[in-house]
């Protein structure tokens, strides 16, 4: 059984659940969302030099951007989401989250080995881990069911707006200290046109954990009354055990999802530079645009949208909107690769960013809708451990492979991302028919006691 928590409880927190005050949560959070996507993705426009410079091949690369990333963001994914369950200050985690995820994106420019360059990537992804669970599980406490979603998709836009801004000035940078010849810092020494756009991308980690301070503590929302206060691994296991159908088909549709976004998103500025010859900034400038224009418009959509059919008695209607958006972002996601111009392929992909994004922030607000209070901060980190083993751990490279090991042929990039997208959505819709069914009934099952 679920319950509302009192909203003054003096053992949960006493910052007030209405108002101004808890867009201004979301507002932080978003920020802090949007620089994690800024130092996470800064590195797919510098492919070519860093391949130049360090001697890599495509499949290397895509170690870097994706199972770098994510390599011990899933050991560590489940610690933090148990931490974020029973701390009674959950923003003094991503503070130092921040702070680290900073100072390994400044190690990143510091580097000039493959290896140096893992490493630290590794431990962008660590400190990375520690934002989205807890910021869910804020958001969640801040907010009733029919606002959850806007307000979860507001925080989401974090990660296209900071892809855009990461393409936008990334590609600036780039092409700035390309023309200078690198950059010279006094007592650091010189440092390659890529290393330097590692550096100024570290460069407002503190201003951003600053901010993460003065977050308050929600009053915790929405908790089981047949689980501990301070529920224990083993609870967590099983109350996703006993749901198997639900979560796995939740969790695995979301996978998939991350796998052909995070993917796509990686490979296609390379794609755009290998098959029309554009150069890093004009690519940054365009698909930036991309990115940041419909990837916000996209996510907001989608959560407007979740709420307004909630709101007429839908009671599925999150995972209505991430199936529509499955469906039709499909063709133009599948055609724009195979383009022959690159005004056609950024327009394909304009649409399907727009369409594909508004699944964003709606699909993990009803992962949080179907999960009790004590448990979000693990079921979420469970969620997003799958979310980077399969869609940034394997997104990149399934497309690289394709490229290396399928076709032997660098130039052959853009039928690589077209055939993932091809074999991977339709899993994805079979996996979200699944879900239905099993989401209607744990709604209902909750629907007499909402948050």
């Amino acid at each position: 059984m679920v319950t509302a928590a009192a909203a003054d409880d003096p053992a949960t927190g006493t910052a007030p659940s209405r108002g101004v005050y808890r867009w201004l949560v979301v507002a932080i959070l978003f920020v802090g969302y949007c620089f994690s996507a800024i130092d996470a993705r800064v590195l797919t426009l510098m492919v070519e030099p860093i391949q130049k410079d360090l001697g890599l091949s495509d499949f290397e690369i895509s170690l870097l951007q994706g199972f770098a990333f994510s390599l011990l963001y899933s050991v560590a994914a489940l610690p933090i989401g148990r931490f974020v369950d029973r701390t009674k200050r959950r923003a003094t985690l991503i503070v130092w989250g921040v702070l680290f995820w900073s100072l390994m994106t400044a190690a990143c420019g510091f580097t000039s080995s493959f290896i140096g360059l893992f490493l630290a990537r590794v431990g962008v992804g660590v400190g990375e881990a520690t934002l989205s669970p807890t910021a869910y599980s804020l958001i969640s406490d801040y907010f009733e069911r029919r606002r959850r979603a806007l307000a979860i998709s507001f925080y989401a836009i974090g990660y296209p707006i900071g892809g855009g801004l990461a393409l936008l000035f990334g590609g600036w940078l780039l092409g700035y200290f390309t023309e200078e010849g690198g950059w010279t810092l006094p007592i650091l020494g010189s440092f390659a046109p890529w290393q330097a756009v590692f550096l100024c991308a570290a460069a407002p980690g503190a201003i951003i954990a600053a901010l993460m301070f003065t977050i308050r503590e929600p009053a915790r929302q929405e908790i089981a009354t047949d689980l501990s206060a301070r529920s224990s691994l083993r609870e967590g296991a099983d109350y996703i055990k006993q749901r198997w159908a639900l979560f796995g088909s939740l969790i695995g549709s979301l996978s998939l999802i991350a796998l052909l976004a995070i993917g796509t998103a990686l490979w296609f500025p390379t794609f755009l530079i290998r098959s029309y010859g554009m150069t890093p900034t004009e690519v940054g400038l365009s698909y930036g645009m991309v990115m940041l224009v419909c990837g916000t418009v996209g996510t907001l959509s989608g959560g407007w949208f979740a709420g307004r059919l909630m709101q007429s008695g839908r009671a599925d209607a999150n995972m209505r909107v991430v199936l529509f958006a499955t469906v039709l972002k499909g063709l133009p996601l599948i055609v724009a690769p195979l383009m022959p111009t690159a005004f056609l392929s950024l327009t394909m992909m304009a649409i399907g960013t727009l369409i594909g994004q508004a699944s964003q922030g709606v699909m993990l607000t009803a992962i949080q809708d179907v999960t009790p209070n004590q448990l979000r901060g693990q079921v979420t980190a469970i969620s997003l451990l799958c979310v980077n083993l399969v869609g940034t751990g394997l997104g990149a490279s399934v497309i690289a492979a394709i490229t290396d090991f399928g076709f032997g042929d660098q130039a052959a990039l853009g039928y690589s991302i077209a055939i993932a997208g091809a074999v991977v959505l339709p899993l994805i819709v079979a996996l979200l028919l699944v879900a239905l069914p099993h989401y209607r009934r744990a709604i209902s099952s909750l629907s007499s006691n909402p948050g």
